[in-house]
């Protein structure tokens, strides 16, 4: 089960930082650690301290639990939070596909 985790967390974080455009050696600069312990938690398994895994988190605009494998989607509660604390992150393409979204959804006839 802890390797099931580590793979998560590894995979995770990974795909994060392919979205957010973050290289390994930018995310460390961001969240302060080094390149060779941020090795470690990728490849080895070993998990980063709690201050430290909040700070890869924030980074890459999701939550802890999420990078831990807690948590398999995000609820109402948790996309406001993260949209409210990203959204000066985020750029005016991204905000504009982001409604374009929700107004999909919203447009759609309630019988579908």
């Amino acid at each position: 089960m802890a390797e099931e985790k580590e793979n998560i967390f590894a995979r995770r974080v990974k795909d994060l930082m392919k979205e957010n455009r973050y290289s390994q050696k930018k995310l460390c600069e961001i969240c302060g650690i080094t390149e060779a312990a941020f090795s470690r938690y990728m490849t080895s398994g070993r998990m980063p301290r709690t201050d430290v895994l909040a700070n890869i988190a924030n980074t890459l605009h999701t939550t802890s639990d999420y990078l831990l494998g807690n948590d398999t989607h995000y609820g109402y509660d948790q996309l406001k939070i993260l949209l409210a604390s990203s959204k000066d992150d985020l750029s005016k393409n991204q905000k504009i596909s982001l409604m374009k979204i929700l107004m999909d959804e919203y447009s759609r006839p309630e019988d579908e």
